[in-house]
């Protein structure tokens, strides 16, 4: 059966992006984190949200054509990548139909909103987070606020030839902590 990851990036000082939501400085890291690490490969699916659907559009040609994309927004002003499809109902239903499609791991791509909700639904089965070696000072941090606390089991690190580290996480189930 898929695992629901939650993988991303952020500056050593915690944010994923500076003030102006602008995430550039990480385009120097992108090559070993989502390709050089094999990541992409494992995967048969991606949820996201709408802003960030936009943002990675933004870019240019669309990064994942050939996975399923679920996209959360209860709007569709914009002319959505082929082959992806809208969800207007939260978290739950995106990730359960990105499961159902495939028997590939299934990942959150963000923004913080999209990951905070699959962490606090239940959903997500490994957290990794690539740590690159550049400090901003400021900005959006990774999670804004969970409602509920989660323990995770370090399951390892890699580090990358370029500074970048990657921590890996499992989310421990029986352990949930409840509030704060």
């Amino acid at each position: 059966m898929s695992q629901v990851r939650l993988y991303t990036a952020m500056s050593l000082d915690g944010f994923v992006a500076d003030s102006d939501g602008d995430s550039t400085w990480l385009e120097p890291y992108q090559n070993s984190f989502i390709y050089q690490s094999g990541f992409l490969d494992s995967i048969g699916a991606v949820v996201l949200g709408r802003r960030t659907c936009q943002m990675v559009q933004a870019f240019g040609e669309w990064p994942y054509p050939d996975k399923s994309a679920f996209i959360l927004s209860s709007q569709r002003p914009w002319a959505v990548p082929v082959g992806a499809h809208i969800v207007p109902h939260g978290i739950v239903p995106a990730v359960q139909a990105a499961r159902e499609c495939t028997s590939k791991d299934v990942w959150i791509v963000g923004g913080a909103v999209t990951m905070q909700s699959a962490l606090e639904a239940g959903l997500v089965d490994i957290v990794e987070i690539c740590i690159a070696p550049y400090l901003i000072g400021s900005g959006l941090s990774l999670l804004n606020s969970l409602e509920k606390q989660q323990m995770l089991e370090f399951d390892g690190i890699h580090a990358f030839t370029d500074g970048m580290v990657k921590l890996r996480y499992d989310v421990v189930r029986s352990q949930r902590i409840s509030g704060r």
